[in-house]
């Protein structure tokens, strides 16, 4: 049997392509979207691109009883967390809601997980968190410096899971830092 994968952000860019990978390689897939970023008319095209139907939901990760409700209608085996707001200009006019959404909605989501019994997740962390440096190229142990509040958000939730793993046996995590994100897909 294969797994089910939730996938926040599901109806967005990134987790729309990976909804479509993992139904390729037969996973079961549940999305989740408060539609703030992306449109309901993704669900139908994911649905044709992925040849069956998709339970969607749309809620928001910071609302604990709306996610015990999802936890509790499906067999969630992971969760690809794609979720959250992602524009640099805006989270310096509104670092408040950036921390709110992207910091406490993860927060959350780590909660409600950890109720049901779901311990792996991977999360859509971003290159932001090493700000601006000399140093070239890149690498996973380059110095992390965000400059914005965004790239806190990401660097504290990052942390967030980091410590989450080393204090609770069994939590498996992979932290995702995009440049820039794009597809091959033929779609």
């Amino acid at each position: 049997m294969q797994s089910t994968v939730l996938i926040t952000g599901g109806a967005g860019y990134i987790g729309a392509h990976a909804c479509v990978e993992l139904a390729a390689t037969g996973h079961e897939v549940v999305l989740l979207d408060n539609l703030s970023n992306s449109r309901r008319s993704v669900i139908p095209r994911l649905e044709r691109l992925c040849g069956r139907s998709l339970p969607f939901h749309e809620g928001d990760i910071r609302d604990r009883a709306f996610l015990r409700r999802l936890f509790a209608a499906h067999r969630i085996h992971a969760v690809m967390h794609f979720a959250g707001l992602k524009s640099v200009e805006e989270s310096a006019r509104d670092p408040v809601l950036y921390y709110e959404n992207n910091v406490s909605g993860t927060l959350t989501l780590l909660q409600v997980m950890e109720e049901f019994a779901v311990r792996r997740i991977i999360f859509s962390s971003s290159a932001t968190v090493y700000g601006e440096t000399a140093e070239l190229p890149l690498v996973e142990e380059s110095a992390l410096n965000p400059v914005s509040p965004y790239g806190h958000t990401k660097l504290v939730t990052e942390l967030i899971i980091s410590d989450l793993l080393r204090s609770t046996p069994g939590w498996k995590a992979v932290l995702l830092r995009y440049f820039n994100a794009v597809s091959s897909h033929e779609s």
